[in-house]
């Protein structure tokens, strides 16, 4: 692997000299617009034009908590992926779930593993998030390259974005094609982990006007491979000698995008577009508590197979933008295509689950094929005013999206009967083997439909006094109907149900320019997420777990869940040195979408349990402190917790945490220095902080759910450094991620409490690199 990812290096290097030397189209810059011209917030918060509102304005206007990072910005952080975007940003999680491949996001605590998604994740103006079908389901994220930015909005975005951005919105802004000139931005990069294997990527990035004035091309082409770390072996006591498979959980990310902008007469600007993502896992992160020693780099999985995730999904889009008379006609029109399949290796899960011990005959195999697919029409048309300084600004629009997800599940388990000591299953469960190897298999489908109009104003009550108002009135439609079979299921039909909701989603608030560089704001809004159906459950064999927890049957629906943030910030400047961003917030939720695990047979469904209060702020600021010298930082505090008893205590007790680090922190600085006439040598370095979670459902001793041996979440610490000297369009630096080598437990998940080993995820160990590009 090391010589193609030399050889990567290379080529890109040979083109940063070839470009070095090529002319520069800095002469047409000037007269690109707003939406046209690279934007990014460099090292000051409150540069960058960002389009949270739905309109183009400077950050340090806007009247709502959000992160932006443009382009320059996230390759001085050396950010590849969302897990880079959080470490920068405050007040949201992402952290790996421990099943499979899957992680799941949190905007200020608000985030869930079963329904639809609580965070809502946009390209441009296309809405892609998942909802919980199947085998979790979770979210999947663009890569970072070719971005022009990307935003982070917290609290609840229900009037402008719809269901789904409950908690907040992350949107990546893609690089637009240009009307006016060329431009070309080139990255490769070739990295070592310590006791892992080498890591390379390449991409290149094209904009360039076709037809001068009329027609323009963005295109771009990705490719990034991470190698592995963890080793893996059957880990059966029974078996000696078993070969290591070593650094195992490597991943391929293929990424290419295409777009093209015509302008026929003035105002009118129509641009098709397709994103195409690929991301192959050879196997999973986890690494089993018994059988490593973080300390001494050693992280092994016992898993007898391998857990290999395929994850594809092409999205191709319109969207078209007419000007006039002091409005904006856009309509964006998209179709988003996803299709994922697994394996996850259930050869120590059923014989935990049935057998009460991760292993028995060594030869014993279960494999689960697991397929989600995914097909979303979406349909957005908005009229929007255009003039900065008119006392009213305002924007209209409807909203009609169908999204269709299919799932199957089917568990290869011919020796089933093993786990029983040879005993057929129909004589235990009543049920014998599907097609006399599956012991589970099941397929269904649930579609979301939604219709919505929506509506915000803002009122200049003076000049510097604002108001703004907003609505969305939604017609919301699931309908969810599958088929499992299998003695581990038994026979289960779920004849097509639906849940049918009519939510409406306000907001208001007021801002005022106390001066020309300082804003304050304070705002009330609602979110919601769309409700959904329930597979049965056998009462033969999950009956006992049910009552346990105070129900008598699975519950054939579950409605839409709620919630009102309140919030209250403030944004500006103190000379040109520095410029700040601070919030407080309070989250009252109602009716959550919680997930109930049947672990003693394997089953699980979702009901609205309980209440939850999110109260917590964030700041972000950054201070000039020398010529040359910029320093940023975050600090964010969320106390995330249930207020209500989950069936009657059992499931959860009032008081418990939702899983949240209370405390995030990041400092980071870069120091930038010329040398000679046309060169900058810089080093920047970044430190990130999580502090420990709290007593969440698992580890207290009042809720069936508890475990004694369980663990609160881990503390986390990640340090970064890069150097590089910029010479004309090129850009060489070295880095190193994960500087202290943290070994911080991102997950830590066991099959079956008090059986068999700890699975954890922990980061990525220390890693050098190289990165070269090119910006033209």
């Amino acid at each position: 692997m090391t010589k193609p990812i030399i050889s990567l290096a290379a080529t890109t290097a040979s083109m940063a000299i070839a470009l070095a030397t090529a002319p520069s189209a800095t002469a047409q810059e000037a007269s690109q617009t707003a939406a046209d011209r690279p934007v990014d917030n460099g090292v000051a918060i409150g540069e960058i034009v960002v389009t949270a509102t739905r309109r183009a304005e400077t950050l340090s206007k806007v009247p709502a908590s959000v992160t932006a990072l443009g382009q320059v910005s996230l390759d001085q952080r050396g950010i590849k992926d969302i897990s880079g975007v959080v470490r920068q940003t405050p007040g949201i999680q992402f952290d790996p779930n421990g099943f499979g491949n899957q992680s799941n996001i949190a905007i200020r605590g608000v985030s869930s593993t079963v329904g639809a998604a609580t965070t809502g994740v946009y390209i441009d103006d296309t809405p892609i998030q998942s909802r919980q079908v199947g085998y979790s389901t979770t979210n999947v994220f663009p890569a970072v390259f070719d971005l022009q930015r990307v935003e982070v909005l917290r609290g609840p975005q229900g009037t402008l974005f719809g269901a789904g951005s409950q908690g907040g919105t992350v949107r990546f802004i893609t690089t637009q094609p240009s009307l006016t000139d060329t431009r070309i931005y080139a990255r490769a990069e070739a990295s070592s982990t310590d006791g892992g294997a080498m890591s390379g990527e390449f991409g290149v990035s094209a904009t360039t006007a076709l037809v001068p004035g009329e027609l323009g091309l963005a295109a771009s082409v990705w490719f990034r491979r991470d190698g592995g770390w963890v080793d893996r072996t059957n880990g059966n006591p029974a078996l000696t000698g078993s070969k290591l498979y070593e650094n195992v959980n490597r991943n391929e990310t293929q990424v290419g995008r295409f777009a093209l902008k015509w302008a026929p007469v003035d105002g009118l600007e129509i641009t098709p577009s397709l994103f195409y993502q690929r991301k192959v896992t050879s196997d999973s992160d986890v690494f089993w508590e018994s059988l490593s020693n973080p300390d001494e780099g050693r992280f092994i999985s016992g898993a007898p197979q391998a857990n290999p995730d395929n994850d594809r999904f092409y999205l191709p889009a319109l969207n078209i933008s007419y000007e006039f008379g002091g409005a904006q006609l856009i309509s964006n029109t998209s179709y988003y295509v996803r299709d994922q399949h697994a394996e996850i290796d259930y050869s120590t899960l059923w014989p935990a689950v049935f057998g009460g011990s991760s292993f028995i005959d060594p030869a014993y195999r279960s494999t689960a094929f697991m397929r989600n697919d995914q097909r979303t029409f979406t349909q957005e048309v908005r009229l929007q005013s255009t003039a900065k300084d008119a006392r009213l600004s305002w924007v209209v629009g409807a909203f009609f999206s169908k999204s269709v997800q299919h799932f199957e599940e089917d568990v290869l388990d011919p020796d089933f009967s093993s786990i029983f000591g040879g005993v057929p299953p129909e004589l235990i469960f009543g049920v014998p083997l599907v097609q006399g190897k599956y012991s589970l298999s099941g397929f269904g489908r649930g579609s979301d439909e939604q219709l919505a109009g929506f509506a915000e104003g803002t009122f200049a009550i003076t000049p510097t006094l604002k108001l703004t108002g907003g609505l969305r009135v939604s017609h919301t439609k699931f309908e969810g109907s599958s088929l499992f079979d299998g003695p581990v299921s038994g026979f289960q039909l779920q004849t097509p149900q639906k849940v049918t909701e009519s939510p409406v989603t306000p907001k208001v608030s007021v801002n005022w320019q106390a001066t020309p560089d300082m804003l304050f704001y304070a705002t009330a809004a609602k979110g919601y997420r769309i409700g959904g159906t329930n597979a049965p459950v056998p009462l033969s064999v999950c009956g006992a777990n049910l009552n346990g927890y105070g129900f008598s049957d699975v519950p054939g629906t579950y409605k839409s869940d709620t919630l009102w943030s309140y919030e209250a910030g403030a944004k500006g400047r103190v000379g040109s040195a520095v410029s700040f961003a601070a919030s407080v917030f309070m989250i009252d939720w109602k009716d959550i979408q919680q997930n109930v695990y049947l672990q003693n047979c394997g089953a699980q469904f979702t009901a609205n349990l309980g209440k939850a209060k999110s109260k917590g702020f964030d700041l972000q600021g950054t201070v000039k402190v020398a010529r040359g010298l910029t320093l940023d930082g975050t600090l964010a505090y969320t106390n995330a917790y249930l207020t209500q008893n989950l069936a009657g205590g059992a499931l959860a007790a009032a008081g418990d945490h939702l899983e949240t680090h209370p405390w995030t922190a990041t400092v980071g600085g870069i120091y930038e220095a010329p040398v000679g006439d046309s060169s900058t040598v810089y080093f920047r370095g970044d430190y990130q902080y999580k502090s420990r979670g709290k007593i969440t459902t698992i580890t207290d001793p009042r809720t069936n759910s508890y475990d004694p041996n369980a663990l609160r979440t881990a503390p986390l610490n990640f340090a970064s450094l890069r150097a590089g000297l910029r010479t004309g369009p090129a850009d060489i630096s070295v880095f190193v991620d994960n500087l202290t080598n943290d070994r911080a437990i991102l997950s830590r998940t066991i099959e079956v409490t008090g059986v068999g080993s700890y699975r954890n995820i922990a980061l990525r160990p220390r890693t050098f690199g190289i990165t070269l590009l090119v910006r033209q």
